[in-house]
């Protein structure tokens, strides 16, 4: 009972996230790589993500990579495209992800303006082999 609860929970959690997607008109996408012990955005330590702007800080966010495999879900940025915290919250398939949460500061680099970031922070994770807080220390490389 208790795991059909939880798949209930992350179908619900995903539908949701794309009903908003689907509301969005004014839609901008911006694609990136990441690489470092684990990415806020589907807990994975090598990846390619696809950001949708929903709203001025909100972007939906889908995350390719390994171990995570495939993630979806929300994330918050003070400022995108500089300096400033960020949070996300999703769901996904894989060993390290099920559901997961993670609060992290972004720095942009200074030699590559408004493209490439470092992500310092902590995260949350419920998967099937991992139930539990871990690091984030990323860098991602953004395109428009």
């Amino acid at each position: 009972a208790c795991i059909k609860r939880k798949s209930s929970y992350y179908s619900s959690l995903a539908l949701m996230i794309c009903a908003c997607h689907t509301a969005c008109a004014d839609e901008v996408r911006s694609r990136s790589t990441h690489i470092g012990f684990l990415y806020p955005n589907g807990v994975d330590v090598l990846g390619y993500s696809i950001e949708d702007k929903l709203g001025d800080h909100l972007y939906q966010y889908y995350t390719f990579g390994y171990p995570a495999l495939a993630s979806i879900g929300i994330s918050y940025y003070a400022n995108y495209t500089g300096n400033g915290l960020s949070a996300s919250i999703g769901t996904g398939i894989g060993y390290l992800n099920q559901a997961n949460g993670s609060i992290a500061y972004q720095w942009q680099l200074p030699s590559d303006k408004e493209s490439c970031f470092v992500k310092f922070g902590i995260g949350y994770a419920e998967s099937l082999v991992f139930s539990g807080a871990f690091p984030v220390l990323s860098l991602e490389k953004r395109w428009q």
